[in-house]
C-alpha cells in the first residue's frame, strides 16, 4: 500500500480509532453533501471539448508534417479516405430503383419531370429532375442536396438554384432528404423540423449506420438515377451542390462517390470544434459521424481526401456557420492542393449575406460547375424573372407522402429494426465462441481502454447523520475530469473488513441518501456504500441541449461518440475508478464489492460487470433499458437515449448477452 495514500485509507475504512472520533458536521439537508464546488453542470462538456482540441492539434501536426513532401502528402490523404471508409461502414447490393416519373412542368426557360424511385427496396425518394428548355442533350448531370427546408426540394431558394442550373446547361436532379418535404419517416414525432434526424440516429447508429449514411445512399441512387437519363452526359464527371444540411451531404458524398467531379459545398465547412463551442453546438443527426475526431477528420478533409477532384467552398459572412473558422480551414485546402500542383482546383467563395442558398451562392455553383464541365470561367448571373412552382405544383406521390402513398413503405426506423433483428444469428455466433474474446470486443466498442492508469484519490470534508457517518472525496484518473463520491459507513464501525456496495443512480448520488431512502436501507454493521456520480448525472449533469433534440445528453453524447469515447463508455470507466480504488484499499478492509445500478446507471453498472470480474454481484434498479433492439431501435420516438447508444454494438452484443454472461451475477428488480 503506497505511504502517501495510508492515512486517507486508515481514515476512510476506521483503523485508527483517533480519526474514527471525528465525527464531522451535521448533514441538515442533501445540499450538504455536494462533493464539487461550485456549479460544475460545464465540466463535462469543457472535459470533452478539451479531448476534441488535443485531438485537432494532433491533426494539425500530421498534416504539417505531410506537406513537407509530395509523397508523404499523398500518403495522408489515401489514409485520410481509408479512415473515413472504414468508419462510414459499407453498402448494399443495389437493387432496382423501379423508377418512374409521375408528371411534368414547363418553367418557360427550363423544363421540371418529377420522379419517385427506390433507394432500397420500398424506400422510396421523391425529386425533381431539371432540364434545359430546349434539346434532348446529352448535358452534364448535376446533384442537388437539399438543406434543412420542411418542404425539401420546393423550398423557393433551391427552386431558383435548380433552375439557374438547367437554364446553364445542366440537367439537375434534386431530392428530398429523409424526414423532409414527402419523406416524412415518423409521422407521430414532435414537429420540430428536422429532429427525427436525430431520433433515427440512434438505432441506425447501433446497427453500425447512422442518419449520414443513409443520407449518402440516397445520394448515391440518385446519381444512378441521373446517369440512367438519356440526357444526362455520362462521358463527364457529375457535379454536386447543396447548402447547410444540404452542404453537409454534400461534404459527405463527394468524398465517396467517385463519379462527382466538381463540388460546392455550401453554408457548412468549419473547424469542427468551433462548431462545438459555437452557440448551436453540436447539431441533429445527419451531420455528424461516430468518430471523426478519434480519426483526425475534420469539415475540410473532405475536400482533401477527395483531391485532385475541383471542390469550391461557399461560405456566408453572416453565417452561424462562423465565418472566421471557414476562413481558417480553407487554408488547408490551399496549402494542400497548391503543394500538389493543383491550386486551381480548390476556391473559396464568400458572400456578405447570412445562411442559405442566396443568389451569390446559386450563381457561383453554377459558374463553378460551368467552369469544369464546360471549360467555361466566365461569370453566371441570375435572372430576375425565373418561374417558380408551388409545393402543390411539384408534389410527386399522390398524397404528398410516401408514407401514406405506400403501405409497405419501410422507414429508417423500419429497416434499423430489420437489420437489428437480422443481426441476431451473428450475435449468437460470436459469443458461443470465446467470450474472453467478445467481451475484449465489447470494451472496444465502448471506447475504454486497457491498463487505466490508478486514480488519485483527494479527500474532502466529513459529514454525519443519524444512520451514518459520510467521506466525501473525488476520484481522477491523469487526463481525465474528477468522479465525485460519498462513502457511509456505520456509526460505531469498530475496523473489521466491510462489503461494500458501489451504488450509482442516474438521477444522482444525493437523490439516493435522504432519510430511509435507499442508500440508508443497505447500510449496516457489515456493510458500507459507496454511491458515486458518473460523469453526466448528480453534480456533473450537463447545462443541457436544445429540447429539440429529445435529449438532455444531446451535445455531450455526440461530442462523445465524436472522439471514440461514448458516454456509456467513460461511465463505465468512472464506475471502475472505484472499484480499482477498492481493490487497492485490500480485502482485510474490503470483503467483497457489490454494485447496485439504477435509472440511466443500470447499463453502465451491467457492462462494468461483466467486464472486470472483481465486483461480485450487480444488481440493476429499474434501468433505463434492457435491451438495445426493443427499448431504442424498434422505439425511435423514446427520449433520453443518446446516453446508452454504442455505435455498431448490434453487430456484435446487445444488452442480454452481457446479462448471460453474469448468470447468477446479476439480479434485475
Amino acid at each position: 500500500m503506497p505511504s502517501c495514500n495510508f492515512r486517507f485509507f486508515c481514515l476512510l475504512f476506521g483503523l485508527v480509532v483517533t480519526f474514527n472520533q471525528v465525527l464531522g458536521q451535521k448533514v441538515n439537508s442533501l445540499d450538504d453533501l455536494q462533493v464539487l464546488e461550485g456549479d460544475q453542470r460545464q465540466l463535462l462538456w469543457s472535459h470533452l471539448i478539451s479531448q476534441c482540441d488535443r485531438l485537432d492539434q494532433q491533426r494539425v501536426e500530421r498534416l504539417a508534417k505531410a506537406l513537407k513532401s509530395p509523397t508523404a502528402l499523398k500518403q495522408h490523404l489515401t489514409k485520410l479516405r481509408d479512415d473515413y471508409r472504414n468508419i462510414f461502414g459499407s453498402f448494399p447490393k443495389k437493387s432496382p430503383l423501379n423508377a418512374k416519373v409521375t408528371g411534368k412542368l414547363d418553367g418557360s426557360s427550363y423544363r421540371v419531370e418529377k420522379v419517385l424511385f427506390e433507394s432500397l427496396p420500398n424506400h422510396h425518394v421523391t425529386a425533381l429532375l431539371y432540364l434545359p428548355a430546349n434539346g434532348d442533350g446529352p448535358w452534364p448531370g448535376v446533384l442537388f442536396a437539399c438543406g434543412h427546408s420542411a418542404n425539401g426540394k420546393a423550398y423557393l431558394p433551391y427552386q431558383t438554384a435548380c433552375a439557374l442550373l438547367a437554364q446553364n446547361g445542366f440537367v439537375v436532379l434534386s431530392y428530398d432528404p429523409i424526414s423532409q418535404g414527402e419523406r416524412t419517416q415518423l409521422p407521430k414525432a414532435a414537429r420540430y423540423g428536422t429532429t427525427t434526424h436525430t431520433l433515427l440516429n440512434h438505432g441506425a447508429r447501433l446497427t453500425g449506420r447512422s442518419v449520414v449514411w443513409y443520407s449518402a445512399w440516397d445520394g448515391i441512387r440518385s446519381i444512378d438515377y441521373l446517369l440512367s437519363r438519356p440526357e444526362v452526359d455520362r462521358s463527364k464527371p457529375v457535379g454536386m451542390t447543396g447548402t447547410s444540411g444540404g452542404g453537409t451531404q454534400t461534404t459527405f458524398l463527394m468524398a465517396l462517390d467517385d463519379r462527382i467531379g466538381p463540388a460546392a459545398p455550401s453554408c457548412y465547412t468549419m473547424r469542427r470544434t468551433d462548431k462545438f463551442h459555437g452557440k448551436s453546438g453540436p447539431a441533429d443527426g445527419c451531420q455528424h459521424l461516430a468518430g471523426e475526431g478519434l480519426y483526425g477528420i475534420d469539415h475540410i478533409d473532405y475536400s482533401l481526401m477527395r483531391f485532385p477532384r475541383p471542390t469550391a467552398i461557399l461560405a456566408a459572412t453572416q453565417d452561424f456557420f462562423e465565418i472566421d473558422s471557414t476562413r481558417q480551414t480553407v487554408r488547408d485546402a490551399k496549402a494542400v492542393f497548391g503543394a500538389l500542383g493543383q491550386a486551381d482546383r480548390f476556391a473559396f467563395f464568400e458572400s456578405d449575406t447570412t445562411h442559405g442558398m442566396h443568389v451569390g451562392h446559386r450563381q457561383e455553383a453554377a459558374r463553378w460547375m460551368r467552369q469544369w464541365l464546360y471549360n467555361d470561367s466566365s461569370p453566371v448571373t441570375e435572372p430576375k424573372d425565373i418561374r417558380l412552382f408551388t409545393d402543390a405544383e411539384l408534389q410527386v406521390t399522390r398524397t404528398g407522402q410516401v408514407c401514406n402513398d405506400f403501405p409497405d413503405e419501410a422507414n429508417v426506423a423500419d429497416i434499423s429494426l430489420r437489420l437489428a433483428s437480422r443481426l441476431e444469428t451473428r450475435r449468437r455466433r460470436f459469443w458461443a465462441g470465446n467470450p474472453a474474446n467478445a467481451l475484449v470486443k465489447v470494451r472496444k466498442l465502448i471506447g475504454l481502454p486497457e491498463n487505466l492508469p490508478q486514480p488519485r484519490v483527494k479527500r474532502g470534508g466529513q459529514a454525519q447523520t443519524n444512520w451514518a457517518r459520510i467521506d466525501k472525496f473525488t476520484l481522477q484518473r491523469t487526463g481525465d475530469m474528477p468522479v465525485p463520491a460519498l462513502l457511509f459507513r456505520p456509526h460505531g464501525h469498530s475496523g473489521q473488513a466491510l462489503d461494500v456496495v458501489v451504488y450509482a443512480d442516474g438521477r444522482g448520488m444525493r437523490n439516493a441518501a435522504h432519510t430511509n431512502g435507499p442508500i440508508q436501507k443497505l447500510v449496516n454493521e457489515s456493510t458500507a456504500v459507496f454511491a458515486v456520480d458518473l460523469r453526466g448525472l448528480g453534480e456533473t449533469r450537463d447545462q443541457g441541449s436544445n429540447a429539440k433534440y429529445h435529449s438532455h445528453s444531446h451535445r455531450v453524447g455526440n461530442v462523445a461518440t465524436h472522439i471514440g469515447q461514448p458516454l456509456l463508455g467513460q461511465r463505465v470507466g468512472d464506475l471502475l475508478a472505484v472499484v480499482d480504488y477498492l481493490n487497492e484499499v485490500g480485502n482485510e478492509r474490503v470483503r467483497s464489492i457489490r454494485v447496485i445500478g439504477v435509472g440511466s446507471a443500470g447499463p453502465v453498472a451491467l457492462h462494468a460487470t461483466a467486464l472486470d470480474a472483481r465486483i461480485s454481484k450487480v444488481e440493476l434498479r429499474n434501468p433505463a433499458l434492457n435491451n438495445w433492439l426493443g427499448d431504442v431501435v424498434a422505439q425511435p420516438l423514446r427520449r433520453e437515449m443518446v446516453d446508452h447508444v454504442v455505435p455498431g454494438a448490434l453487430a456484435w452484443y446487445d444488452l442480454p448477452d452481457l446479462a448471460r454472461q453474469l448468470g447468477a451475477r446479476l439480479r434485475t428488480r
